[in-house]
């Protein structure tokens, strides 16, 4: 990957993917599909609702989000699909 493992410690990050998913983890494929419940009315509520049970879930760091990937899909995404 275009990108190191080296800031896992510290990271308070999540992203929204430009496909609409949302990741906490740079190493993990995505948690919820966000842009599908805004698309399909969720309110503000229920958004803080999702980004909060993400976040409750959330690896602790970027070798364990790599481990709960499902394993025919290997990280080699670039920051671009990411959104970095």
């Amino acid at each position: 990957p275009a990108y190191s493992r080296t800031f896992c410690g510290t990271c308070n990050r999540i992203r929204v993917t430009p496909t609409g998913t949302l990741k906490t983890c740079l190493y993990d494929q995505g948690v919820f599909n966000i842009k599908d419940s805004i698309r399909g009315g969720a309110n503000d509520r229920q958004i803080v609702k999702l980004v909060q049970e993400a976040l409750a879930i959330k690896a602790i760091n970027g070798v364990e989000a790599e481990k709960m990937r499902h394993q025919s899909l290997p990280v080699k995404e670039s920051m671009a699909t990411i959104g970095g």
